[in-house]
């Protein structure tokens, strides 16, 4: 027989049932409501986490560049956390890895607004989007504010690498179609 990793929910009576949970936020053990600004911080962490993972199996020429922003995300999780200063640490430190990948990839293209036109693109701007909530959300907590400057730079990076893929871009001059060449990869020593 199969082991649960979650035996309660066959007694029917789980932790949490009742609308509160455990959390750990910067060292601390707590118990808060679900509906608490912290537990809104991880549930918008771990969809944005989600959503990176969903565009590296979705997009294979960016797939090494968001890896690097999955793990800095992931440890930036581990940071708000335990508190412990080396998560932040790696967590600027795969930052800088993931927009140096991204650099050697970007198109010589319109700038301006980006309309997505293949999955890949689509897909990375969801996690964008997904990254920009976790940002507010830690905006509005009274602690770990400092965790915005990674996720601020984290969202321009996907946006960077949303233009890496088919895309129409919004100019002043009106709808310009985008479809970077296959000859655009980061290079091997990346």
């Amino acid at each position: 027989m199969p082991t649960l990793a979650k035996p309660c929910v066959v007694t029917g009576s789980c932790p949490g049932d009742l609308g509160d949970t455990e959390v750990l936020w910067k060292g601390r053990q707590m118990c808060v409501s679900k509906a608490s600004g912290i537990i809104k911080v991880f549930g918008a962490l771990e969809a944005a986490l989600g959503h990176i993972n969903q565009a590296v199996v979705t997009c294979e020429k960016q797939a090494k560049c968001l890896k690097r922003a999955y793990w800095a995300l992931f440890n930036l999780g581990l940071y708000l956390s335990t508190g412990e200063d080396y998560y932040y640490g790696k967590s600027i430190y795969m930052l800088k890895k993931a927009l140096k990948c991204t650099l050697p990839m970007l198109p010589d293209s319109p700038l301006g607004w980006l309309y997505c036109a293949d999955l890949c693109c689509a897909t990375v701007n969801t996690a964008r989007v997904w990254v920009r909530w976790v940002e507010r959300r830690v905006a509005a907590l009274e602690e770990g504010k400092e965790a915005i400057l990674i996720l601020n730079h984290l969202g321009n990076i996907l946006f960077e690498l949303m233009r890496t893929t088919h895309h129409s871009v919004k100019t002043r001059r009106g709808l310009v179609m985008v479809k970077p060449s296959e000859e655009e990869t980061a290079p091997a020593w990346l």
